[in-house]
């Protein structure tokens, strides 16, 4: 017989992980320091790419300059008679050519963040605004919000809870949070009343047109996986914060809509033929049965939205939770679903153990027709490989984090860490697109901080 190959201990697969994490967090310092846009070619602000960098930020202690970033990009919401704001570029209903909104149609977005935030106007990139741009941005900032609350650095206002008025209790860490704060809550609102209008036919799951959200060339439209993901983020770390303020009836409000919008993905984008959560999408033509399209690494943040702290509630024994006998039923059964889906991912995404964004090659996309392994079409990207690498962390899959992580540090042919490029040919493993990208390198820095304070915690699977 030959030689047998053991993995090591799970302890010694979290040692070697944290070395090698804390080198990538050291080595990537200096590019996250410099803007709040994605970086490379991109001058602009991406409300999408704003909240995974300007979390980022947060935890690497830079307060003064996150709050400064979060009235920016607040006060670029859509409002009725509000700033310029252009639509339609990655439209094919609107051929791809892009229109000035009217008042009408400021009207019908207001409360959605832009995609895009430009010198003088802002850019709304699909027909409609993109789900996950105003969804992640509630999330991010509801959370560093709720880490101010928690931690002691502000202090709720017993006076006016009403109205998400606060006082500082150590001014020096930031120059005004109080005024932020009451500025942004209501603004937070807004978006969340905007994206609840999104669920057209009133069952959980919100409905996207072509382009709208962060793959804008992939031509996806109906209910996404992923939107909905993000959609539970906002909700829950929303949630958690308006709880954190005293405003009770607004956070059950928010939770309710997760813990629906929960149940509506188990119920109908889960496919137990694929043991793995699957688009449905609208103009796919297939047999009806809701499951349908290609498999995409996305998904993956899914998992991570149902298993951070502020959404344990909806399958645990939360604060905040409807239908207990229920919950209690659901939480095994969702275990059992996320190893078979992280199963699927490895075994349909991953190619020569290359994660990537898209099962096959895709047969259609646009405004750009796209070659197989370019951007969207089945390539490498560090940006979603640090979400399924946080993804596998939350079921205690050391092993799977590590290789990942090995992936991400280790250099393409230009001899460049992986993880400084937009997306990677996995043919020719040659970077391309924006260098360095701020977005991949802070969703990987941020999934690194998760994982090292999940060390030491049980495994959600038992």
């Amino acid at each position: 017989m030959g030689d047998v190959t053991v993995p090591p201990p799970v302890d010694g697969l979290w040692h070697s992980f944290s070395a090698n994490a804390g080198a990538f967090v050291e080595s990537t310092e200096q590019f996250v320091q410099e803007g709040v846009n994605p970086g490379g070619y991109y001058k602009a602000v991406w409300c999408r790419d704003a909240s995974y960098i300007l979390k980022d930020w947060f935890l690497s202690g830079r307060f003064e300059d996150v709050m400064h970033e979060l009235l920016f990009i607040w006060s670029h919401q859509v409002t009725a008679g509000g700033e310029k704001v252009i639509y339609g570029r990655g439209s094919p209903e609107m051929r791809y050519i892009s229109q000035v909104a009217d008042p009408e149609t400021h009207k019908k977005f207001e409360g959605a963040l832009p995609s895009t935030i430009f010198r003088g106007f802002s850019e709304i990139y699909g027909r409609n605004p993109d789900i996950d741009s105003t969804a992640l941005m509630i999330s991010t900032t509801a959370w560093i919000f709720n880490v101010y609350l928690k931690s002691g650095m502000v202090i709720p206002a017993p006076s006016s809870p009403s109205h998400g008025n606060i006082e500082l209790k150590m001014s020096s860490l930031v120059s005004s949070p109080s005024i932020v704060m009451e500025y942004v809550v209501p603004r937070m609102l807004m978006a969340m009343d905007y994206l609840a209008s999104r669920d057209i036919d009133g069952d959980g799951l919100l409905e996207q047109g072509h382009n709208e959200d962060w793959m804008d060339t992939v031509l996806r439209s109906g209910k996404i996986v992923y939107s909905q993901a993000c959609w539970i983020l906002a909700l829950s770390n929303l949630s958690s914060l308006l709880l954190e303020l005293d405003r009770k009836d607004e956070a059950k409000r928010a939770m309710s809509m997760a813990y629906r919008t929960i149940k509506a993905v188990e119920s109908r984008l889960w496919s137990e033929k694929d043991g793995v959560y699957i688009d449905y999408l609208q103009d796919s033509g297939g047999d009806g049965d809701g499951q349908h399209g290609t498999l995409t690494q996305d998904i993956a943040l899914y998992l991570v939205a149902v298993t951070e702290n502020t959404t344990q509630d909806i399958l645990g024994s939360g604060q905040i939770r409807e239908e207990p006998a229920q919950d209690e039923k659901a939480r095994p059964e969702f275990g059992s679903r996320a190893g078979r889906a992280l199963d699927t991912l490895r075994a349909r995404i991953w190619k020569d153990k290359w994660p990537l964004v898209t099962e096959s090659a895709l047969e259609r996309t646009g405004p750009w027709i796209l070659n197989p392994n370019q951007y969207h079409n089945h390539t490498f990207w560090p940006w979603t490989t640090g979400i399924e690498m946080l993804a596998r962390s939350r079921f205690s899959r050391v092993h799977e984090c590590h290789e990942l992580l090995s992936m991400l540090a280790s250099n393409d042919c230009q001899s460049n860490k992986r993880a400084f490029y937009e997306w990677v040919n996995p043919v020719t493993n040659t970077g391309s697109g924006a260098h360095p990208f701020r977005t991949g390198i802070s969703a990987i820095r941020i999934a690194i901080a998760d994982i090292l304070g999940q060390m030491g915690k049980p495994s959600l699977t038992h």
